[in-house]
């Protein structure tokens, strides 16, 4: 009876294998193109691409308060027109000279999309000290780089720090691939907050999975237990401005002691990535915008919230469990 019962439990755990299975989904209509999430004692922060608020949702989920970032005069019609929105597609907190801020990042991709937000923690008022922040030279001197952008635009999808380094991802489209710029976090906060010299990235290729011929490209980033969580979509779009058919998205992570293996074009680190599924197994087709990890039940499980954008001007949060090998 022993033996058998030793034969069943190896049996069970031979069957777990690494997913990302959706168990919960939170709908906002009026939280537009939802982008990046970051997580706080009171809940949670997010931010869209094309709004110029900071939304505040508490612990349950629940949209509990909005802030402004910067004018609303493009904001009439409940999204900031394409051509001029500032493309905010991460958000992750930072901490200096013992103050915490959120900071907020344009993509990069137009002229427009070269702005950052620093927003004093914690809010305590319904106007938050905020500062806005050109990056233009520092997203200029990228756009210049081809080992980054190729012949593509710059296109800076996902944001977050470990104790020491920044980390900023760069979406792949068509030839250019995706890419971890590292930067020494020492650098990035003296250019950031008293606007010392140019800090100067590390490059780190990354291969991720395709789904039917379009390779996915990174959305969000998270650090945790030393490792490089991200979020990645698969998206039809013929360059880093239009919007293209969603396929599918993915939750992967990289350890980060593997990212120095990585500084070849020719030899990418293959990351782990696992397909959003419902509990059923079926895709998800939307386009996951970034997330925040959290250390699950067991060892090799995770909770990862993540941030969805439908294109169509609303947003979604999904709850997911992450199993990883």
């Amino acid at each position: 009876m022993e033996e058998n019962k030793r034969n069943v439990n190896a049996d069970e755990k031979q069957t777990i294998k690494p997913s990302a299975t959706i168990t919960a989904k939170h709908f906002y209509k009026n939280i537009p193109s939802g982008s990046g999430i970051e997580a706080a004692p009171e809940g949670f922060y997010v931010i869209g691409d094309d709004t110029p608020f900071l939304y505040q949702l508490d612990k349950n989920y629940k949209q509990v308060a909005k802030y402004e970032l910067f004018d609303t005069a493009d904001f009439k019609n409940g999204r900031i027109p394409k051509p001029v929105k500032p493309d905010l597609e991460s958000l992750a907190t930072i901490n200096y000279k013992g103050k915490s801020y959120l900071f907020t990042i344009g993509s990069g991709s137009a002229e427009v999309r070269r702005k950052a937000y620093l927003v004093e923690l914690p809010i305590v008022s319904e106007k938050p000290v905020v500062k806005a922040i050109d990056l233009k030279e520092l997203y200029g001197t990228l756009q210049k780089d081809k080992a980054i952008v190729g012949d593509e635009l710059l296109n800076i999808e996902g944001l977050d720090f470990s104790d020491d380094k920044v980390y900023l991802l760069q979406r792949a489209l068509n030839k250019a691939g995706n890419i971890v710029l590292s930067f020494e976090l020492s650098e990035f906060a003296a250019f950031l907050f008293e606007e010392k010299s140019l800090p100067k990235p590390e490059l780190f290729f990354v291969k991720l999975p395709s789904l039917q011929g379009y390779q996915a490209g990174f959305s969000g980033a998270y650090v945790l237990d030393d490792k490089l969580f991200f979020t990645a979509s698969v998206e039809s779009a013929p360059d880093a401005i239009q919007d293209g058919e969603v396929l599918g998205s993915y939750v992967g992570y990289i350890p980060l002691a593997d990212l120095p293996n990585a500084t070849s074009q020719d030899k990418p680190i293959v990351a782990k990535a696992e397909k959003l599924t419902d509990k059923k197994g079926k895709t998800y087709i939307g386009k996951v915008e970034s997330l925040v990890v959290e250390k699950g039940n067991n060892s090799g499980n995770y909770k990862v919230i993540a941030i969805s954008d439908d294109d169509k001007g609303h947003s979604e949060i999904l709850e997911v469990v992450f199993i990883v090998e």
